[in-house]
């Protein structure tokens, strides 16, 4: 029992190490990104706007600090002669991954409790804080502050009259059937809603390709999804919707079948990312074990490996291929899952060998 729980302890605190070193190293990449998603929005928008791209990030994050977490204690436990210590003892080695399938199994029932239903949510509230961020940011312009950027969007003016802009030029992005445009008018005033921004203007010079026309007044509207960098703004994505709503609409006989197969993969999909963490086991374990004369930078970097090949296999081949109709849908997303368990079982016998 003491054995155990050093085993489990030491697996604990190496995950939680990992855990919070791909954060500290990710962080960097997740702020230019927040930023690319922002585009135009002040610093106090982008940082509040952080916590929920981090929080979309854990499944992933997860099962890697796993792998890693199993490499590095199982390798140290056999470059320290620990391991020959434990056999010698007469333990089977079997119930020396006990401990790692203990944490593991724990982290796979929280994962696919946040792949299935937190995900999803949090996702629609990346999406609808982007609204937000942009709708506010037009709000709350600056007292005589004459340019605004957001996304493709663009305004500048000579000058501000209480909320109007004066003698200002515009350029509004091309969105659906609506060509981009460039604007000349003597003064553009804004009126906000929830999903959409109506344009005012007076003495209005229109410039649409090589047309250009004049209008005394004109009024028209922007979706606030034109100035996103990233035009999400429906939650009727598949990214957005729960498994259970996802299996509902795969029942559903009004669903197409291209469309039937793409629900039918996310939810199989969710469940095999959910399960890696067993799959980073019967990899991460062997893989410490065999390089343990080696260093254990070289264990680290295989592991490395099998987290990537994983994760691009399983999200681009894997996902072309059934959603394709190439393979089943509900094959397509266990492939790679159970061709890394048969690998891994491999390894683990292997190991246990030598």
């Amino acid at each position: 029992m003491k054995l155990f729980v050093y085993v489990l302890r030491e697996l604990t605190a190496a995950f939680l190490f990992a855990v919070a070193g791909m954060f500290v190293i990710a962080l960097p990449v997740i702020a230019v990104a927040a930023v690319a998603k922002l585009q135009g929005v002040n610093t106090s928008g982008v940082l509040r706007f952080l916590p929920l791209l981090i929080a979309g990030l854990v499944p992933y994050v997860l099962p890697l600090s796993f792998l890693l977490a199993v490499v590095s204690t199982y390798g140290r436990l056999a470059a320290d002669n620990e391991w020959t210590a434990i056999r010698m003892a007469g333990w089977n080695p079997l119930r020396m991954l006990l401990p790692a399938l203990l944490l593991g199994g724990a982290l796979s029932v929280g994962t696919d409790w946040m792949l299935e239903e937190a995900l999803p949510a949090i996702r629609r509230a990346q999406d609808g804080y982007k609204f937000r961020a942009i709708r506010d940011q037009m709000k709350e312009l600056k007292p005589g502050e004459t340019e605004l950027k957001l996304g493709s969007f663009f305004l500048s003016s000579a000058w501000r009259e209480g909320e109007d802009f004066l003698n200002a030029i515009l350029y509004v992005p091309e969105h659906g059937r609506e060509k981009a445009r460039t604007i000349l008018a003597e003064r553009v005033r804004f009126q906000i809603t929830d999903q959409e921004v109506f344009v005012f203007l007076t003495n209005a010079r229109i410039l649409i390709g090589p047309s250009d026309a004049r209008n005394q007044n004109p009024t028209f509207r922007i979706a606030l999804d034109q100035v996103l960098t990233e035009k999400e703004g429906s939650y009727g994505r598949t990214r957005h919707k729960t498994s259970t709503e996802l299996a509902e609409l795969a029942k559903d006989p009004k669903t197409p079948a291209d469309r039937r197969a793409t629900y039918i993969y996310e939810v199989h999909d969710r469940r095999a990312l959910s399960t890696t963490f067993l799959l980073f086991l019967l990899l991460g374990a062997p893989t410490g074990l065999l390089l343990r004369k080696g260093t254990q930078l070289g264990a680290l970097a295989a592991a490395v490996g099998y987290a990537l090949a994983y994760y691009l296999l399983s999200m681009r081949l894997s996902k072309e291929l059934a959603t394709g109709n190439v393979i089943p849908p509900a094959l397509g997303a266990w492939f790679v899952t159970v061709v890394g368990a048969v690998a891994g079982l491999v390894l683990l016998r292997k190991a246990f060998k030598q």
